[in-house]
C-alpha cells in the first residue's frame, strides 16, 4: 500500500507536525503528484522554501491521469457539482490508476470520494 499525500495533509503537517505522515515517509509508502507541490508552491511551506518543496518532490510520484482521462473520468462517474475542483479530480483519478494507491485528505468532500471509490487512506493513530 502506498498514500498519494494531498495538499490539506501537507499544509495540517506544517502547522502543527503529523506522526503518520512521518511513518509513511520513512517507510518510502509517501507519493506525490505534481499539483499537490504546485500548491504548496503556491502557499507558504516551512522554510528553506525550496529546500521543502525539492523533498516533497523526492517522494515517488504516483501514476499521473491526463487532462483527457480526468475529464472522462468526471463525465463517466458524475463528478461535477460535489465541490471539488481539478486538482482534486486529478488526485482521485491519479490514486484509481497507481496500483494499491490510497488517497490521504483533509478535505471532506475528496474524502467523500475517495471512500466512494475505496482508495480512501485511514491513518491509524498511536
Amino acid at each position: 500500500m502506498s498514500v498519494l499525500i494531498d495538499t490539506s495533509v501537507w499544509v495540517d503537517h506544517f502547522r502543527n507536525g503529523n506522526d503518520a505522515l512521518v511513518d509513511l515517509i520513512e517507510l518510502d509508502l509517501a507519493l506525490t503528484h505534481p499539483m499537490v507541490i504546485g500548491e504548496i508552491a503556491c502557499g507558504t511551506p516551512p522554510a528553506p522554501r525550496i529546500q521543502a518543496l525539492a523533498s516533497i518532490g523526492l517522494l515517488q510520484p504516483c501514476n499521473q491521469a491526463s487532462l483527457n482521462e480526468v475529464m472522462e473520468f468526471i463525465e463517466r462517474e458524475k463528478l461535477y457539482g460535489l465541490g471539488c475542483g481539478l486538482v482534486d479530480m486529478s488526485l482521485l483519478a491519479s490514486t484509481l490508476i497507481t496500483p494499491g494507491a490510497e488517497l490521504w485528505t483533509l478535505d471532506r468532500r475528496l474524502a467523500d470520494l475517495a471512500g466512494r471509490f475505496g482508495i480512501a487512506h485511514r491513518p491509524t493513530l498511536h
